[in-house]
């Protein structure tokens, strides 16, 4: 079938300008059914590893995968988490499943299309090596200590109990590990002889029998924030030296009860809020965009002038409820660092191989 588009001299010269890395640049006159086409021939075009499209709301970016989806089964959407009530529902799995089963693509495939929208490049994320150094690969015959398992499996968030009925839990009875990973569809049955592998299978939860034989499976966290050791003792150090010197200014402001509420908030503070504390216990953050190499990504920007009223908008309600919150002792002066501020998060952005698409001709800064 003939592709008009690769008649155009113009599109021939975009494709040629973003090889060379001369962006970031901008299409004009692209109506929203047109942009998904040319994002991606664009892509395939380039021959570039990975393309990064960013949009506005979640509605656009579920028109935008869907449509990719025509052209391509390898499109994932990655959700922006709800920054003002990260802490809100700590045991909802759903949106962590969404989110880690696109950071095992980008840690395991070696090419695809991402979705996402403004709010989800300013949150802060640990670097993609930490979450790849703390998944675990388990093969046949390999040997391995039940309680060193379990420990290491609690510490990447999955929760322990008698039988497992969900994502993100495991059980140990006797030599059987049955672990049911936030990526996967189907929990995984470990049988150990003695200490050694003995088999790897899929099972059905309703029926508890075997669907699949694996030779090996590797687990990923069942937490965006996975901390080893170290990084917890001195992020819990930070938070209680933080805690003293702001607990010390709320009774100086004549506020004692805000004081004490939030030392007791600092003390009752349990794993699942890890996220609400990341910049405390890995100073080492980066955006969602990072994870996006600058010489073998594209990054298409969906009307850059509605990405940034998106990101100003979430940006001046986090600063206000932040605001609230600090005020009344809920948290922390450090947490109010949660994102990154929406003039950082669009430079960032403006790279030699970005593509900014507007249905408009307009002048962008």
């Amino acid at each position: 079938m003939e592709n008009p588009l690769l008649e155009l001299q113009e599109y021939d010269n975009l494709v040629q300008a973003l090889k060379s890395g001369k962006g970031p640049l901008q299409v004009t006159g692209t109506l929203d059914s047109q942009k998904v086409h040319l994002m991606y021939e664009l892509g395939e075009a380039s021959a570039f590893s990975w393309k990064l499209v960013v949009t506005y709301d979640d509605t656009r970016a579920k028109e935008i995968y869907d449509d990719l989806r025509s052209f391509t089964s390898r499109v994932w959407l990655y959700p922006a988490k709800d920054l003002l009530f990260y802490s809100a529902d700590i045991h909802g799995n759903l949106m962590a499943r969404q989110r880690i089963a696109v950071l095992r693509r980008l840690m395991e495939d070696r090419e695809g299309v991402v979705v996402t929208t403004m709010d989800g490049l300013m949150d802060h994320l640990l670097p993609l090596k930490y979450l790849r150094e703390q998944s675990i690969t388990v093969e046949s015959g390999q040997v391995i200590d039940l309680d060193a398992w379990k420990e290491r499996l609690i510490a990447m968030g999955y929760e322990r109990v008698a039988q497992v009925d969900g994502m993100g839990q495991f059980s140990i009875r006797g030599g059987i590990v049955d672990i049911f990973p936030l990526t996967e569809e189907v929990p995984v049955r470990i049988e150990l002889w003695d200490d050694e592998v003995d088999s790897i299978r899929t099972f059905d939860l309703e029926s508890q029998r075997s669907v699949e034989q694996l030779d090996f499976v590797t687990i990923y966290p069942a937490a965006e924030v996975v901390l080893d050791k170290n990084q917890l003792e001195t992020g819990t150090s930070r938070l209680e030296k933080e805690a003293k010197t702001y607990g010390k200014a709320l009774r100086e402001q004549h506020k004692p009860e805000e004081a004490h509420r939030i030392n007791s908030i600092i003390e009752e503070l349990t794993e699942g809020l890890r996220d609400a504390y990341i910049r405390y216990f890995c100073p080492d953050t980066v955006s969602f965009l990072e994870y996006f190499p600058k010489g073998e990504s594209v990054v298409y920007l969906d009307e850059p002038a509605r990405l940034r009223e998106k990101g100003e908008t979430v940006e001046l309600e986090f600063r206000e409820s932040m605001m609230h919150r600090l005020e009344k002792g809920y948290l922390l002066p450090g947490q109010t660092e949660l994102l990154y501020p929406v003039e950082e998060v669009m430079a960032r952005v403006q790279r030699p191989r970005t593509v900014m698409l507007t249905g408009l001709d307009q002048k962008l800064p």
